[in-house]
């Protein structure tokens, strides 16, 4: 059986480096070299020979079906030209932030199969799953972007195009068809939970009870919370949630047979309600498996079972294996298959013999404690190195938060569940029922958040220091089992690592604060902007947001934590439009703020959740309605109120930062606007001028730029259809002397005093 799991990861192996690689163009000599090398094999014999015909002629066919696959199901697609386009709607649309919807949906073209594609529209149009609709768009392929970046997260589920409506979308029937008969119980479910929990805690459920986080991305503190103290994945559907309902029901149906005869289809029912998404369909079909294997008088093989399948999954969509949640599954499970038995047996060991025990310590607490900490240890030996990858962070306080909740999630998940199908029932009972789960669930958010507050709770994969501090950890406990230490000889190296990491965190906080006394960083957030202003160990940020997914308040964080600030004393906010400030409330999560400041909100939105969580944390909110001045260490900040009028973008605070660097930041003022502030203030020359609207030919003007005389602009600009920076802007910079850089070509970029 071992043999199969080898032949499976051979073969995944080569589909996902086809798919990180893009080796389109020479999957075929891949193909042919694997199989022309396994020909050495002859030069073997026995178990050796074996072992490399299954490696690399699994790798063959791994390189051979991606290449198939692509060839033969999605490339004929990608020509997709025709004016007016047909599909079937597979899900309910989703509103996008802050305007616009998509909706998943099956293109259909007459002599090829239908393809996945998501649909962006901006007119409000209520879809349903099995309607028909006709529509004109513009077709792109989402396994790749325009500058070549992955966008694996579309296609891996088996959405392969992105189509971009002009118009209005015409439904011209419904089908009926009983496929989409899970997504429609699915939504119904989701809106009953909307209706039986109270808004504090329906987003949290939604996401972990069903797999539907869009509203909970709404709330950036909780999402941050959740993300910061290492228990972000319960939120999304995978294998631990299919083991929690098939546990649930393994205790109500005792009977074997009759467990294999209503809780497959219930399972089954569960996955397409949820999307089939590759981390539910892997820890599904593998449930199956292990359901199934002593009716064929199988051993329960758990390496056997997710080697079978991952190879289902793959051998349906190659694509797959590119989906971060797939990876963290696998992996998660991988390593719980392999360690969480064994760390489990020599923790109880080991108390066994302690003079702890012998006190009669409650067992049921020992047993509960020891195999919440062995799984919670197994997933992370593997997803560990996952995270930081693909995320950019590693949640420290992680073990911790998933001691103290992992037991309610396995609780709240079936009874949540049942709690919502008993109110299509008796309303009644099932707001009885949900009493005790949202005291649950506010307990998990609770725990979360105060954990998360926990001075470096999350540490980012940037700091060299952190990753070299993993990499120890990793080539000590990897090479320790060669020495056959006993279990608590273990004590020593765990301590060990502890205290380094200690030192790596004082290091981290301590020393960058020494070096560069004043200086401002100008972020690479894509189209948004985050400064960052510091003098000693004060600091300053002005704005934090981006357009195009980027997550200015992640980087902005990451800058921070990485140059040992652990705090902002003042959080300054030009205006409020989305890619100014849509990482403002993750900053205002993860970090103190002293002061926010902020121009009149007039009634945004955006502005009243800010404010909201703002005041929630304890920082002070000052309102900008004159000019002010305040002190940060050896700099002098100046903010100038609103001076235009109709547009937000001219209803924005203007920054000035004095002393060792002289330095203006007008957000997204415009030309008129930027001659008013002429007109009203005397403002000095400038060392550098953050440059307006990303470069827009409407702002940084030729007056600006005459009485200022900036010796530096940086333009915060990133991928975007407005053709930033203007050509006119940079030539009127260069046509002053100005040294201009972009954070789209430079990454971060920092001034230092003189």
């Amino acid at each position: 059986m071992r043999k199969l799991a080898t032949a499976v990861f051979s073969f995944s192996a080569a589909i996902l480096i086809s798919r990180y690689f893009q080796l389109y163009d020479i999957q075929l000599i891949l193909c042919a070299a694997c199989a022309v090398f396994s020909l050495f094999g002859l030069l073997f014999r026995g178990n050796r020979r074996l072992r490399i015909f299954i490696i690399l002629l699994s790798l063959s066919a791994g390189f051979l079906w991606s290449f198939v696959y692509t060839v033969v199901f999605i490339e004929p697609h990608f020509d997709f030209d025709d004016e007016i386009k047909t599909a079937v709607v597979t899900d309910f649309p989703v509103a996008r932030h802050p305007r616009g919807y998509h909706v998943d949906v099956k293109l259909q073209r007459s002599g090829l199969s239908a393809i996945g594609a998501r649909l962006y529209y901006y007119n409000e149009k209520e879809l349903k799953p099995g309607e028909f609709i006709r529509f004109s768009a513009s077709i792109r392929r989402t396994d790749t972007s325009d500058d070549g970046s992955r966008l694996d997260t579309l296609s891996s589920r088996g959405l392969f195009l992105s189509a971009y409506v002009s118009g209005d979308i015409e439904v011209t029937k419904a089908s009926g068809d009983i496929r989409y008969l899970p997504k429609i119980i699915a939504n119904a479910v989701s809106t009953k939970i909307k209706e039986i929990f109270s808004p504090d805690v329906s987003h949290f459920l939604q996401a972990l009870l069903m797999g539907k986080r869009d509203d909970l991305y709404q709330d950036a503190a909780l999402t941050a919370s959740l993300s910061a103290s290492g228990i972000i994945h319960i939120v999304s559907i995978s294998g631990m949630h299919i083991s929690f309902l098939m546990g649930f029901l393994s205790v109500v149906i005792r009977n074997r047979k009759l467990f294999a005869i209503y809780a497959i289809p219930i399972l089954i029912l569960f996955m397409a309600m949820t999307g089939f998404t590759p981390a539910v369909t892997r820890a599904g079909i593998m449930q199956i498996f292990i359901t199934f294997a002593p009716g064929f008088k199988r051993d329960n093989d758990s390496i056997t079972s997710l080697s079978a399948a991952l190879f289902v999954l793959l051998a349906s969509n190659p694509y797959a294996c590119a989906s971060v949640g797939l990876q963290l599954s696998f992996s998660a499970t991988l390593g719980i298959i392999i360690f969480t038995s064994r760390i489990n047996n020599n923790l109880t060991d080991a108390v066994r013999k302690s003079r702890t025990y012998k006190k009669k310590l409650p067992k049921a607490l020992i047993n509960y404690t020891f195999a919440s900490l062995s799984t919670t240890i197994g997933a992370l030996v593997f997803t560990l190195p996952l995270t930081a990858i693909h995320f950019g962070y590693i949640s420290l306080i992680a073990p911790v938060t998933n001691l103290l909740t992992i037991g309610i999630v396995s609780l709240i998940f079936p009874i949540g569940l049942l709690t919502a199908l008993l109110g299509f029932i008796s309303p009644f009972l099932a707001g009885i029922l949900a009493v005790p789960v949202e005291l649950a669930a506010g307990y998990i958010i609770f725990v979360a958040h105060i954990l998360s507050l926990v001075p470096y709770s999350l540490v980012y994969s940037s700091s060299s220091h952190i990753m070299l501090w993993l990499a120890y950890v990793y080539i000590l406990f990897i090479t320790l089992p060669f020495f056959k230490p006993r279990m608590r000889q273990y004590i020593y190296p765990v301590c060990i690592s502890l205290i380094l990491l200690l030192s790596v965190i004082f290091v981290s906080h301590f020393i960058p604060v020494t070096s560069d006394n004043n200086r401002i960083t100008v972020l690479d957030v894509g189209q948004g902007l985050s400064v960052v202003v510091t003098s000693g160990e004060n600091v300053m940020v002005v704005d934090c947001g981006s357009s195009g997914g980027i997550k200015a308040g992640e980087i902005t964080h990451e800058y921070l934590l990485n140059h040992g600030f652990t705090s902002i004393d003042l959080l300054v906010i030009t205006h409020f439009h989305t890619d100014h400030v849509n990482g403002i409330e993750f900053l205002l999560s993860r970090i103190n703020v002293s002061a926010l400041v902020i121009p009149d909100p007039d009634g945004s939105y955006l502005a009243e959740d800010i404010i909201n969580l703002a005041r929630r944390r304890g920082s002070d909110i000052i309102y900008v309605t004159k000019t002010l001045s305040a002190s940060l260490g050896e700099q002098t900040v100046i903010l100038y109120p609103p001076l235009g009028f109709g547009d937000e973008n001219e209803l924005g605070l203007t920054v000035l930062t004095s002393g060792d660097i002289t330095a203006l930041i007008t957000g997204d003022m415009n030309s008129a606007t930027e001659k008013s502030l002429l007109q009203m203030y005397e403002l000095p020359k400038l060392d550098l001028l953050v440059v307006g609207h990303h470069g827009s030919r409407n702002s940084t003007s030729q007056e600006l730029l005459d009485a200022l005389q900036p010796d530096i602009a940086i333009i915060p600009v990133g991928r975007n259809s407005f053709g930033h920076p203007h050509r006119d802007t940079l030539n009127r910079l260069t046509a002053i002397g100005a040294k201009i850089y972009r954070t789209d070509e430079a990454g971060h970029i920092t001034i230092t005093g003189k």
